[in-house]
């Protein structure tokens, strides 16, 4: 159990070095002028406070608990592949789980019922993260004006938070778009309960344009 700025900053440093991020990039990401603030976190100097924890866990894709508790994580093994019919339970339990988790009422959103005639009739798509046979992952989008693609129903299996799911199904959705010329990308959060995901979005480079408007530009 880490009990000290110094052990919580070495945890970081263990995480961040696991991410193959040097202390430059992550002290870009963080927002600070220059390495030094990083470096004084890591080596116990200073001390970081809870809301920039919880920008790290997002950035550094970990639970917030694991700067405590001196464990680091490995990301776990799991594949992206298009959605498909086989998938629909197993991907609607998961979602129902994850609203669960957010102290949602655990109701289906109607489009992922049919997201053959919701998104890939239409011309879009969607993905599914997999552990072998088991959806622990999703995400897709619309395309709601020429060039740009609205992201939607990110979810996560609530265990495998903050574990790399969301960035790979983030970066298969990023890769596809941009090879069909997309140009912008744009995401529309919810009510306060999803203010994880306006962190996660907020890290990943989009800037809130209108309130719980997320965007974008891939160019």
């Amino acid at each position: 159990m880490n009990t000290t700025k110094k052990e919580i900053g070495e945890t970081i440093r263990e995480i961040r070095k696991e991410r193959g991020l040097s202390q430059e990039e992550l002290s870009k990401r963080m927002g600070f002028k220059d390495r030094s603030g990083l470096t004084k976190i890591e080596t116990g100097v200073n001390d970081i406070s809870g809301e920039a924890l919880a920008q790290l866990a997002e950035l550094l894709e970990v639970h917030v608990g694991i700067f405590f508790t001196g464990k680091t994580c490995k990301l776990p093994e799991f594949k992206i592949a298009r959605y498909d019919e086989r998938f629909r339970d197993d991907m609607i339990f998961m979602v129902l789980s994850a609203k669960n988790a957010l102290g949602k009422i655990p109701s289906i959103n109607p489009d992922l019922l049919d997201i053959k005639s919701n998104y890939l009739d239409r011309g879009d798509m969607f993905w599914v993260a997999l552990d072998g046979a088991r959806v622990i992952g999703c995400v897709g989008y619309e395309t709601i004006n020429p060039g740009e693609a609205r992201v939607h129903r990110l979810y996560i299996k609530p265990d495998l938070k903050r574990q790399g799911v969301g960035t790979a199904l983030m970066q298969t959705l990023e890769e596809y778009i941009k090879n069909k010329g997309y140009k912008k990308m744009s995401i529309h959060i919810g009510d306060e309960k999803y203010w994880e995901s306006k962190l996660f979005y907020k890290a990943k480079g989009f800037i809130e344009t209108q309130p719980n408007i997320l965007e974008r530009n891939l160019e």
